[in-house]
C-alpha cells in the first residue's frame, strides 16, 4: 500500500514542489546525510540536515559529535529566535547546553550572533531559575533587544553559514 502523501491537501503547491518535499522527507526518514550534501539549495540542505540531526539527538542526546552538535545548537537557536524567543532555546529546550551555544556560533563563523547570545546568557539567573522569575523591566528590555538583534542575523544568511561549516567538516558531519 503506498504511503499517504501528506502534501496532497496543499493545492497551492505544484506537483513538482510536492515531489521535492517527499524527496527531502525520504532523506530524513533514511538518515541519508550523504545525499543531503548533494542538495543545491542551502535552505533545503539546512532544513533537511537539521531534521536528521534532531532525529539523532532525540534518540540519544549523546550521539551527536562536536561538529554535529555545533550545527544542531545553532539551528535550534535560530528556530527559537524565529518562532518565539532565544530564551526558549536557552532556558527551556537545551538549558543543559547553555555553555556551548556561544562557542557553537563562533565555530560556524557567526561571531556577531555569538556576542549577542553571550550577552543574553550573562543576564540569565546564575542558579538556572526561570528568567522572568527574577527579571526587572530593564533586563526584560535587554533580553528583547538581544532577541531582536540575533534574529536580524548580523553575520548574514544562517543557511549559508551552516552549509559552509558542514562542507568544511563534512567527514565529521557524515558520522
Amino acid at each position: 500500500m503506498p504511503k499517504e502523501n501528506k502534501y496532497d491537501g496543499l493545492n497551492w503547491l505544484s506537483e513538482e514542489g510536492k515531489s521535492h518535499l517527499i524527496y527531502l522527507d525520504s532523506l530524513v526518514d533514511n538518515n541519508n546525510i550523504e545525499e543531503v550534501f548533494t542538495l543545491k539549495e542551502n535552505s533545503d540542505f539546512s532544513t533537511t540536515l537539521h531534521q536528521i540531526l534532531t532525529k539523532k539527538y532525540d534518540k540519544d542526546p549523546k550521539s551527536l559529535n562536536e561538529a554535529q552538535l555545533n550545527l544542531f545548537l545553532c539551528m535550534h537557536l535560530e528556530n527559537s529566535g524565529q518562532s518565539c524567543s532565544i530564551l526558549s532555546c536557552l532556558q527551556e529546550w537545551f538549558p543543559q547546553q547553555l555553555n556551548k551555544f556561544v562557542n557553537s556560533l563562533r565555530e560556524i563563523n557567526a561571531f556577531k550572533c555569538a556576542d549577542i547570545i553571550e550577552k543574553a546568557i550573562n543576564i540569565l539567573p546564575k542558579d538556572g531559575s526561570w528568567f522572568f522569575e527574577s527579571s526587572d523591566q530593564n533586563s526584560e528590555e535587554m533580553m528583547a533587544k538581544f532577541d531582536s538583534e540575533f534574529s536580524d542575523y548580523p553575520d548574514g544568511n544562517m543557511n549559508d553559514l551552516y552549509r559552509k561549516y558542514a562542507e568544511t567538516y563534512k567527514a565529521k558531519i557524515l558520522r
